[in-house]
């Protein structure tokens, strides 16, 4: 069911409405984790950090391309069963790996952009501007109370 809507176009990194035991929403892979398909959960939780890391392709926020086939050099028709999936287990492990790694990389470089534009726009004149502003509304601010208290005083006589 859920690889027939992954391939009908389910985006599985969209997330639930935010509820007060999780405020930041479930993906479906929190789902699937909190209702014991831990399997499920590792599956959809690969599809999801593919799908970010094409989203964020298509955006321009990430350059390559994940390499996502499992195509070894290795014979498979002389491998069990167990080990067919244990290689392909590993494969959507390295495919989440290089995903996620490609992905926290590009959240770093537009972080570190972001702190470079706020360093150049920021000039010692604009920072003085910003001081002087803050010392008139202090000022401002003890003169009313004054005033409030020399009120309250004259009222009281």
């Amino acid at each position: 069911m859920v690889a027939t809507l992954l391939s009908a176009g389910a985006k599985p990194n969209l997330v639930t409405d935010p509820t007060h035991q999780n405020p930041g929403g479930c993906t479906a892979a929190d789902l699937a984790y909190t209702r014991g398909y831990h399997g499920l959960a590792a599956y959809l939780s690969e599809k999801s950090l593919v799908e970010q890391f094409n989203d964020m392709s298509l955006a321009g926020n990430i350059s390559g391309s994940l390499e996502t086939n499992t195509d070894d050099p290795v014979n498979s028709e002389n491998l069990t069963e167990e080990q067919l999936y244990l290689k392909d287990t590993l494969a959507a492990y390295r495919t989440a790996a290089d995903a996620a790694a490609r992905i926290q990389e590009a959240y770093r470089q537009h972080s570190l952009k972001l702190q470079t534009e706020a360093v150049e726009f920021s000039s010692p004149e604009a920072e003085a501007r910003k001081i002087v502003a803050a010392m008139k509304i202090q000022h401002a601010f003890r003169n009313f109370e004054t005033k409030k208290v020399m009120a309250a005083a004259a009222r009281i006589q």
